[in-house]
């Protein structure tokens, strides 16, 4: 049942999102006035996310449901319409950074089970060092809150590389002045709920010990990942009230008929 939920949750996660399209006003930070980018979704580099694991179940090694962490920064490789890769512009690097926890199960046929229960996360552009691929400090653009999310990683040890998915359903919060619907209106001021569907797909652990140094130790290791995350935004307004006319003009013509 439980690695049912798992798959119902990355599936949905993967395909359920709705994206609309939104504006990132990037003369904000040194670009070129007039040109925004016009944007749906978020492609990410390939990072490594520190994590550490807790012997909670008092078993000495990984075989039962411990307490798991990660954190990490990446950063966006391209903004995406559709498809198309748009670019970031040269003038700043923007960031994801993330904290999330959670417990993990080993289910005994080399699947590690991880559930996240609370967590946060943010978009920021840094504007520090320049191209160095390193978060060295910046503004804060957008913030997220955890909704649910989960993996399924592969350590099975006769596989060369441990692989698998991860898929986060996130609440999504805008700073004032960065963000726009095709409206140009301030999607941190606009009414209804934001949120991202962040889909990670997990390369490899690095580090990883089947045993702890003692019952109830704490081991730390790497998790190497990349991923892209889809924005659903609510629609703008105007499309929402051209909507109800045509709603109201198609009640109109069955009156008449």
């Amino acid at each position: 049942m439980k690695k049912l939920l798992l798959a119902s949750l990355i599936t949905s996660a993967s395909f359920a999102a709705t994206a609309d399209v939104v504006t990132f006003n990037d003369s904000s930070f040194n670009g070129t006035p007039g040109s925004e980018i016009v944007f749906d979704f978020i492609d990410f580099d390939a990072d490594l996310a520190a994590v550490t694991q807790t012997d909670t179940d008092l078993s000495g090694d990984i075989t039962g449901t411990e307490d798991f962490s990660e954190l990490g920064s990446t950063d966006i490789v391209n903004f995406k319409l559709g498809g198309a890769l748009l670019g970031v512009d040269a003038a700043y690097e923007v960031f994801y950074n993330y904290s999330f926890s959670g417990t993990v199960t080993n289910n005994g046929t080399g699947t590690l089970d991880i559930t996240f229960n609370a967590g946060t996360s943010g978009l920021y552009v840094d504007t520090t060092v320049v191209g160095n691929g390193m978060f060295d400090g910046g503004t804060q653009i957008a913030s997220f809150g955890l909704n649910s999310g989960a993996c399924s990683i592969n350590i099975n040890p006769g596989v060369l590389q441990n692989t698998g998915f991860c898929g986060l359903d996130l609440s999504l919060n805008f700073a004032a002045g960065y963000f726009f619907n095709t409206n140009g209106d301030d999607l941190s001021t606009t009414p209804g709920a934001k949120t991202a569907a962040l889909i990670v797909t997990v390369q490899d652990i690095i580090g990883l010990n089947p045993t702890y140094p003692a019952k109830g130790d704490t081991q730390n290791f790497q998790i190497s990942h990349d991923g892209n995350m889809t924005l659903s935004v609510p629609e703008p307004a105007s499309v929402a009230i051209l909507g109800l006319g045509l709603l109201g003009f198609a009640g109109a013509r069955r009156r008449k008929a």
